[in-house]
């Protein structure tokens, strides 16, 4: 195999590829090649496999497939995939242990693609969790552009970094050996708030748009004022 994983995920990857390779007269047999490649009609298969896998890593790689062929109930797939993925270590890099952007990036993007309106309460209780919001860019932005509510509030409350505690993202006061550290998720989150704000103007947006003009993050400050530009573009009457 060409990805580390426990012995017992080898031999269902061994069953699932088998099965793809006769449903779909392909010759596939590696992780690397799912990611590369786009085996159509492969997705129902990999959904029945999902859940016997133990590694997050895995199960990562099969959320594109399913998503790019629309299986049956895929958004609730993807999402209880998620959550599974929210309960496990991995969730959180241990020291010295890879970080997983290599699986909550397939989770943002997939949920960006589906566009699951109709989900939006679940995936609003995510945007309320400092490292969801952080794990879940695209998404975040997705909920932000049909203009829900409640979504102002929370991100306003993430230009307070002092909000964002060691606590709220699940890591040890001392967490120098974890990656990403709570600095970097406070920064990210401030960059996504700023964006997510263009779609609520009001005054009290503005305000704090306009706070972090001087920021001392020239990053943070050119972000500020094409968010700036925008609500002035589609400023109140």
């Amino acid at each position: 195999m060409d990805f580390y994983c426990p012995e017992s995920d080898k031999i269902v990857l061994e069953k699932m590829f088998k099965k793809i390779n006769e449903y779909c007269g392909t010759d596939f047999h590696y992780l690397a090649e799912i990611a590369a490649f786009n085996i159509t009609g492969s997705g129902t298969i990999m959904v029945q496999y999902l859940d016997q896998f133990q590694s997050e890593s895995v199960r990562g790689y099969l959320i594109p497939q399913i998503t790019t062929d629309r299986v049956k109930d895929c958004a609730r797939i993807v999402l209880s995939s998620y959550l599974h993925f929210k309960r496990s270590d991995e969730y959180i890099s241990a020291p010295y242990k890879p970080a997983p952007a290599q699986i909550y990036t397939r989770y943002d993007n997939a949920f960006r693609d589906l566009k699951p309106k109709k989900m939006k309460d679940d995936l609003l209780s995510l945007a309320c969790n400092p490292r969801d919001a952080f794990y879940l860019p695209f998404t975040m932005r997705m909920l932000a552009s049909w203009q829900i509510p409640v979504l102002e509030s929370v991100f306003s409350s993430y230009f307070d970094s002092s909000s964002i505690t060691h606590e709220s993202v699940g890591l040890p006061i001392q967490s120098e050996n974890y990656y990403p550290p709570l600095s970097f998720i406070r920064r990210e989150l401030k960059f996504t708030a700023i964006d997510i704000l263009k779609y609520f103007p009001s005054e009290s947006t503005i305000k704090l748009i306009n706070s972090c003009i001087n920021d001392p993050d020239k990053d943070i400050r050119s972000a500020a004022k094409k968010t700036l530009r925008f609500l002035e573009k589609h400023s109140l009457p």
